[in-house]
């Protein structure tokens, strides 16, 4: 397991265009995060979380700002306004997803999960390195980690682990978007109103 600090900016982007798979402090919890078009390396990661495409359980997509969201997933009036709102933010939006991307691991499924975290290093690092997929760091059952210790000694399958803390909340709110309705599939610390 190669180690880093926050500050090793280019020795981390060059892990993830290497397809590893990257611990990092989020503003909620640490987070295990690979490039979105390198197949190997979310490959890598569906393995170390034990999660298969019937899980129903869909890796998130964390972009650096609400432009990219339309490259992705389909918006309307709702979620435009809701991002505008809320991102970045500790909220994760499952959006349809837009016909026109075309993604290995995406292509299984009809929605996708956007996230624009509200967490400045995460921010800058995702601005560098493009959009991330990321989930929680710990195994199914289990609490998420929020140190980098905790991930070195619960997680001893990763690439790479970025030194630090998460910010301590819990995982972010998933809230489903589908025409005028939303359906929060998680509860975390942000309320939707």
């Amino acid at each position: 397991m190669k180690i880093f600090r926050q500050n090793q900016t280019d020795e981390i982007v060059a892990a993830l265009c290497a397809g590893s798979v990257v611990a990092l402090p989020t503003e909620t919890v640490y987070g295990l995060a690979t490039k979105y078009d390198n197949a190997a390396a979310i490959d890598k990661l569906a393995k170390i979380k034990n999660r298969t495409t019937s899980s129903g359980k869909i890796f998130t997509l964390m972009l650096p700002d609400v432009d990219k969201i339309n490259d992705f997933a389909l918006e309307n009036a709702l979620s435009r306004r809701l991002a505008k709102q809320y991102f970045p933010g500790e909220l994760t939006f499952v959006l349809p997803k837009n016909p026109k991307f075309r993604n290995p691991y995406f292509d299984q499924f009809d929605t996708i999960g956007i996230r624009i975290p509200a967490h400045d290093w995460l921010l800058g690092l995702l601005k560098i390195a493009g959009p991330l997929i990321v989930t929680s760091a710990n195994q199914r059952g289990a609490k998420p980690a929020i140190t980098s210790d905790e991930v070195q000694q619960t997680m001893p399958d990763i690439d790479t682990l970025i030194t630090g803390k998460a910010g301590g909340h819990q995982p972010s709110t998933v809230a489903q978007i589908s025409g005028s309705q939303i359906k929060i599939l998680r509860h975390g610390e942000l309320e939707i109103k």
